[in-house]
């Protein structure tokens, strides 16, 4: 049922072993061979690249010849950037653009901060990066950041820093992860034209461990489903592990209000453990 549910978006409750990564796969190449869409016209998104070689070989063993190319499979970054460096100039960034690791970051905001007098010693560079990454997490540019009264001296030293490090970032032709999400998040807010180009262009998505998505996250999903509503996510509330990187488990349990007409289903075997 899972795998020949085609129209609308589906929710897809499967606990441990209960063959989820069967059912996407299975689903992709069912979608392939009923010509409903062509593979490039399918986007399935994981949250490891582990993962998404996994499904990639298991697709290609299930369609052997039968698929013109593979669908776009990848995790939410690995997407985000395949969009961007096409749309870069958009935000004011050439498509060559470099990602910066977390060394590059912390080495950045250690510079930042002895330009501003701010002491590392007495405020870790590591604990400002991840007030940075929570921002972002949420879809806030420096300008969108609302202060808080409670603790706002600090709060504010933080949202100066990440004004200058965003600016920095962009003068130096970079990104860092987080923004591989946000930058393309704020690119269809701001132009619907690109938007569209990608929401008619996938005509079905597919997401995995749909529990672990972030706000930034679910409103990528939002745009990109936006023209064919054929959304479909997999993903157990019993799994949620990463609500210290912004998961919000509520994208989960709130997917039917968020998208109308939503068929649930449950696989509730554990095919992997007696």
């Amino acid at each position: 049922e899972a795998v020949l549910h085609l129209n609308g978006p589906l929710l897809i409750v499967a606990g441990a072993g209960s063959g989820k990564t069967k059912v996407l796969t299975s689903r992709i190449a069912h979608i392939i061979r009923s010509h409903k869409a062509f593979s490039s016209q399918i986007l399935a998104v994981t949250f490891t690249n582990k993962a998404a070689k996994e499904m990639q070989i298991r697709v290609s063993k299930l369609l052997r010849k039968e698929a013109t190319g593979l669908p776009w499979l990848g995790t939410f970054h690995s997407i985000s950037a395949k969009i961007l460096r096409k749309h870069a100039e958009a935000i004011g960034l050439k498509s060559n653009f470099t990602i910066i690791d977390q060394d590059d970051q912390t080495r950045l905001i250690k510079n930042i901060c002895k330009a501003e007098n701010i002491d590392i010693k007495k405020i870790s560079p590591k604990y400002i990066l991840a007030i940075i990454d929570k921002w972002k997490n949420k879809g806030f540019y420096p300008e969108d950041v609302i202060l808080k009264k409670k603790g706002e001296n600090l709060e504010k030293s933080f949202l100066n820093i990440y004004k200058i490090y965003q600016q920095k970032l962009i003068d130096l032709n970079s990104t860092d992860f987080s923004d591989l999400i946000l930058h393309t998040v704020k690119i269809f807010e701001k132009y619907s034209d690109i938007a569209s180009i990608y929401s008619k262009k996938f005509k079905y998505i597919l997401v995995d461990e749909y529990q672990d998505t972030n706000f930034i996250q679910s409103e990528w999903l939002k745009y990109l489903s936006a023209t064919n509503m054929n959304l479909c996510c997999v993903g157990d509330d019993d799994q949620s592990i990463y609500s210290w990187r912004g998961a919000e488990i509520k994208n989960f349990l709130e997917f039917d209000k968020n998208y109308q007409d939503t068929k649930i289903i449950r696989l509730e075997k554990n095919y992997r453990s007696t």
